[in-house]
């Protein structure tokens, strides 16, 4: 059994390394809410979206992370004049994020601007900013002796969140980019030297559809530390009449993922699950991740790309 004080000592002695890696939590089902990761897609549907998940990492891990999230999205003005006029976008997100004995909680919105250049082109602009309160709960470690230096409490601060992001899509593929923690807000009271770095995320992907009802989705994403290996995803689905998807991904730094996902009627079920191949594996310690989404648009809107992305 992992002693809290082993997982103390990893978060924090091997702080420097880790504030340069994944410090904001990672979800293998990025591609069905994109708006999670890049604010210049809030609004982009002429509907109102609404998406939650929840990731177990590497289940039966002491202290393992557990990351949950909920977003909401829809345009400002639904009914525009012309044709291909510039509309505005608004969105929230609610993130909680806990690995080890930190605890990290963020409120942001988002606000996005979207350029239709066509009937099927479109570029969009997003920026979003809230707070973040992250935390340390001391009575959670231990050391092997006695040590009064160790604080009978926790340390919690709270600081800005801000983001900002760039999205174009055609009717048959997309690219996107967006990047994180602006802000790089030090760790007070925690590290002499910590403190989150800017993350960037960059995503593309298409969709293939088949004569059958058959759509083919590849898709990339690739999150882009200051310092550390590069993540890199890559997904491919098969989408069945809008209505079942199957796929399986890859992501280089530890894991092979298997998705599915079912739409009964407004309503849509994901789930994942990902088989960690890095050391961390000789434990069993798999990943499961579940999403429910609700999409108003109607379907006849729904296969336009411009009034409601096929990229989900």
């Amino acid at each position: 059994m992992i002693r809290w004080y082993y997982m103390t000592c990893f978060f924090v002695c091997f702080g420097s390394n880790y504030s340069k890696a994944q410090q904001i939590a990672q979800y293998s089902q990025w591609s069905f809410n994109q708006f999670s990761i890049n604010p210049a897609l809030a609004g982009i549907k002429n509907c109102l979206d609404v998406r939650t998940a929840y990731r177990l990492q590497w289940a039966g891990f002491e202290g393992a992370p557990e990351s949950g999230l909920f977003t909401i999205n829809a345009p400002l003005n639904k009914k525009r004049k012309a044709a291909f006029s510039s509309f505005h976008g608004l969105g929230g997100k609610i993130e909680r994020d806990v690995f080890g004995n930190f605890n990290n909680f963020a409120v942001s919105m988002a606000y996005a601007l979207h350029f239709p250049l066509d009937q099927t082109r479109r570029l969009s602009f997003g920026a979003s900013g809230g707070v973040q309160q992250f935390g340390f709960d001391h009575t959670q470690a231990t050391t092997l002796d006695p040590d009064p230096a160790v604080a009978q409490s926790a340390n919690v601060f709270m600081v800005p969140l801000i983001g900002a992001g760039v999205w174009y899509n055609t009717e048959n593929w997309y690219v996107g980019g967006s990047i994180d923690q602006l802000a790089r807000n030090r760790w007070s009271d925690i590290g002499f030297t910590s403190r989150f770095r800017i993350h960037t995320n960059l995503v593309a992907g298409t969709k293939w559809t088949f004569d059958n009802n058959l759509s083919l989705l590849p898709a990339v994403l690739l999150r882009v530390p200051p310092a550390g290996p590069v993540s890199m995803d890559i997904n491919l689905m098969v989408d069945f009449i809008d209505n079942v998807l199957l796929g399986v991904g890859y992501r280089n730094v530890d894991a092979l993922i298997a998705f599915a996902r079912f739409k009964i009627s407004k309503i849509t079920i994901g789930y994942s699950y990902d088989f960690i191949t890095s050391s961390i594996q000789g434990g069993h310690f798999n990943t499961h991740e579940i999403s429910i989404a609700l999409n108003t648009c109607r379907d006849a809107q729904k296969r336009g790309s411009v009034a409601c992305p096929l990229f989900e």
